[in-house]
């Protein structure tokens, strides 16, 4: 499996995205089965829907963009136990690295078995149990 991380999906989404050509290339891969079953968490479906929301200010637009997400990708839920998990994951960073929406994002794959990450938020090259894709 891999996690797509907000920061791939939006610059998948935004031309205009420094990160948009790469991000073109990881989807593609993803799509060719190269990682494994592509999942979101309800934290990133969110985060994704907010930005896209703000930048384009077109909810019909981002309702679509939603509705794909949701049937293209598994949903991994945040439950109490994982939840508890990204919090600790938060309290106990050195420094301010990693948003909780990135805590629950950890938390989710430890809980999952999830191995791999497609992301170009640079924070996450020094989780050492996940393989990166895109930085």
């Amino acid at each position: 499996m891999i996690l797509l991380d907000s920061s791939l999906i939006v610059a998948y989404l935004n031309e205009a995205d420094v990160n948009h050509v790469k991000a073109l290339k990881v989807i593609e891969d993803v799509d060719k089965d190269r990682y494994g079953t592509p999942v979101i968490t309800d934290y990133v479906f969110d985060e994704v829907i907010t930005v896209m929301l703000v930048k384009t200010k077109d909810v019909q637009r981002v309702t679509e963009i939603g509705e794909k997400l949701l049937s293209a990708n598994m949903l991994l839920k945040i439950d109490g136990e994982t939840f508890n998990q990204a919090w600790n994951i938060f309290k106990n960073q050195r420094g301010p690295h990693f948003s909780f929406t990135d805590c629950t994002s950890l938390a989710a794959c430890r809980a999952s078995g999830v191995s791999n990450i497609a992301t170009f938020d640079e924070d996450f090259g020094e989780v050492e149990e996940l393989r990166k894709i895109g930085l």
